[in-house]
């Protein structure tokens, strides 16, 4: 393959993906998703378990639109992915008995793309009415008070999502699209997710006599992933390995499953400070500079690499996305029809306390904006109700490789049936409730870029763990503080005035701007700079 999912969402050019992920002004490429979803309430908890309740009804609650509208809608999706997502809106805009017409458009750059442009228009007053977006993306819109909270459609009145809705979404999916910063409003709404995993070669843990892969009642512990990565490295006579045990990914969403997954926390209660340099992440940081050094993993994440590697039996694990999978398949045959070379698996990544394993969640979401007028809101809450409701939300990811948002795709006729030809992605599927979101706050994608370079840093011998986490978490704090501090340009055209931070932009004198630490004449120029995760 030419272009790593998550490689574009974690690292625009290197989110190590994702990874290409929006930083200082934004972004992700399809089809997986992304960076990050957000911490809870109490970020520093896994999301609780229980299914939110529909709120009381409103005595005038948002309604959909009474007489024919058209809304727009940016995405990112290309490719099979757009005609999976075209044959949904189609069959939207034929069905609607609230005569909506969806016009959906793919907007080049992936998520940096709609970010910029989306940002633009809030500017001019002249938005979408609804747009796929990370959760640092929502928090700049919200704070430009630019879209609706979902509470009122989702919630609450005619439109809402039913109880058993509700029961049947993974909560997760619920819980992470609300924000602390924002009274716990639900600014997003789930739209194509994730979750980080471990593939593993079968035919390699077997030759090896693990019987441990991740999958449930399975979950290995640190210790034993440590053991089994030296045990299925094989060298040849130079010292060198012929085949890794395990593949190490620059990229920030998976450091933050790792450092989860070992008890520890990226951020504090209150979301002012990091904490991956506390022992959680140091010890992470030192267990692959130490599988690296002894020649048991190593770092091939251009155009994802490390999955022809795994095809090419040159890597017997390997981290990654749950979108990776049709990739894999197609590097493990010779055009993605042939029998496979090996058997493999999905499972979860290793774990201090088995018992309670803890994954990471990412991928995009998506926000309706405020167009001032009532229907056109109501209006993208009924398109987006449609996307996730019970078939929609099943049937897009068999065909995409996302994860299906509900607990009743399990029992789907057409995903039953691809589950015999993918028994990986019902290997996932099981995993769903076993993930919890990442920060939310405006300044991670910008740190995304410090954290993943403190591991290259790392692992290449330049920096021991502990120095490389204290200079990335002083160096993601400060950024913390800037973010506060930066205004927002006033819109132009006939856009209303707006309150808040804009990411990437701020002005030196009359003529002079700063767009992603770098002075620039022209603050037009800050939407088509290069953008780092």
């Amino acid at each position: 393959m030419a272009i790593s999912r998550r490689l574009l969402i974690g690292r625009i050019g290197g989110i190590g993906a994702l990874g290409a992920v929006l930083a200082a002004c934004g972004g992700e490429a399809a089809p997986a998703a992304a960076p990050t979803a957000a911490a809870k309430a109490e970020p520093t908890k896994a999301p609780a378990a229980a299914a939110p309740t529909v709120a009381p009804q409103p005595t005038a609650a948002p309604t959909a639109a009474a007489k024919p509208v058209e809304i727009t809608f940016w995405h990112t999706q290309t490719g099979g992915n757009l005609a999976a997502l075209d044959a949904i809106v189609d069959a939207f805009n034929k069905s609607n008995p609230q005569k909506i017409t969806v016009k959906a458009e793919t907007i080049p750059g992936s998520y940096t793309g709609v970010y910029q442009k989306a940002m633009a228009s809030i500017q001019a007053g002249q938005t979408p009415d609804a747009a796929v977006a990370y959760e640092s993306m929502a928090v700049e819109y919200m704070k430009a008070k630019a879209i609706v909270a979902l509470d009122d459609y989702a919630l609450k009145g005619a439109s809402a999502l039913s109880a058993d809705d509700l029961k049947d979404i993974f909560p997760i999916y619920i819980e992470s699209n609300k924000y602390p910063m924002f009274q716990n409003k639900m600014l997003t709404f789930p739209f194509t997710k994730s979750l980080a995993v471990q593939y593993w070669n079968e035919d390699f843990l077997k030759a090896a006599g693990i019987t441990k892969n991740g999958q449930k009642g399975q979950i290995m512990s640190f210790d034993e992933f440590k053991k089994a990565t030296t045990a299925l490295t094989k060298k040849g006579a130079d010292g060198k390995a012929s085949v890794y045990g395990a593949h190490v990914k620059i990229d920030t969403s998976y450091i933050d499953a790792f450092i989860f997954a070992n008890g520890g926390e990226v951020l504090d209660k209150e979301q002012a400070k990091v904490t991956f340099n506390q022992d959680a992440g140091v010890q992470i940081f030192e267990m692959w500079a130490e599988m690296v050094k002894n020649g048991e993993a190593y770092d091939n994440n251009k155009d994802s690499a490390y999955q022809n590697d795994f095809g090419a039996g040159k890597v017997a694990g390997f981290h990654d996305t749950t979108t990776g999978r049709p990739w894999v398949r197609k590097a493990l045959t010779a055009d993605g029809k042939e029998p496979e070379k090996y058997k493999w698996s999905i499972g979860m990544i290793p774990q201090k306390d088995t018992a309670k394993p803890i994954s990471v969640l990412f991928g995009g979401n998506v926000v309706v904006f405020d167009n001032k007028d009532k229907a056109r809101p109501a209006a993208g809450w009924e398109w987006v109700k449609f996307f996730t409701n019970k078939e929609n939300s099943a049937v897009f990811p068999i065909k995409t490789g996302y994860m299906p948002l509900r607990k009743s795709a399990a029992e789907n006729a057409e995903v039953k049936a691809n589950w015999e030809k993918d028994p990986q992605g019902k290997q996932a599927f099981d995993l769903s409730d076993m993930v919890r979101a990442e920060p939310q706050i405006p300044a991670w994608q910008d740190i995304r870029t410090i954290l993943a370079d403190a591991l290259t840093a790392t692992i290449t011998g330049k920096m021991s763990a502990k120095a490389a986490l204290d200079e990335a978490a002083a160096k993601a704090n400060k950024l913390i503080d800037e973010k506060k501090q930066r205004p927002l340009p006033r819109p132009r055209g006939r856009g209303r005035a707006l309150s808040g931070r804009v990411p990437c932009l701020s002005r030196l004198g009359t003529r002079s701007f700063v767009c992603m630490g770098k002075r620039m004449s022209d603050r037009r120029a800050c939407g088509s700079a290069t953008l780092p995760t």
